[in-house]
């Protein structure tokens, strides 16, 4: 192989491996439906419309109905860790906006709630824990 070859084989990959990690940082950076860190509130500069609170049993919400932009806080009242999901169990795929993840005890969660319908969510932990909200 001549050093051409070489020099242009070599360009090639690293702009294959820069771009790959371009794309990695952006694509787990704006993941704007969850927070950077488990249990941390995500910031923003609207109220929450909506609180649901986890008791580690039952979830309460402050109102079953949102319209479609709000901000919605989920709130870990619990001694126990609680995995908030969309349905359906175990693969989440309603509605990825409600896909928070792991929420420590006494820590919370904001996020943005954007589609329109109504959605049921679930502490994957335990799933028969269940809740739904409307996005209208």
């Amino acid at each position: 192989m001549s050093n051409t070859k070489r020099i242009v084989t070599a360009v090639i990959v690293v702009i294959a491996i820069a771009g790959a990690g371009i794309w990695y940082i952006v694509a787990t950076s704006n993941k704007s439906a969850a927070p950077a860190t488990p249990g941390a509130t995500q910031e923003s500069d609207q109220p929450a419309a909506a609180t649901i609170t986890y008791n580690g049993s039952t979830f309460t919400l402050s109102t079953d109905k949102v319209a479609s932009g709000s901000n919605v806080t989920v709130v870990n009242d619990s001694d126990k860790e609680l995995d908030f999901d969309s349905d359906p169990h175990p693969v989440h795929t309603d509605n990825a906006e409600l896909n928070e993840g792991l929420i420590a005890p006494g820590e919370s969660a904001t996020f943005t709630l954007e589609t329109k319908g109504t959605w049921g969510f679930h502490n994957h932990l335990d799933a028969d824990q269940r809740g739904s909200i409307t996005v209208e």
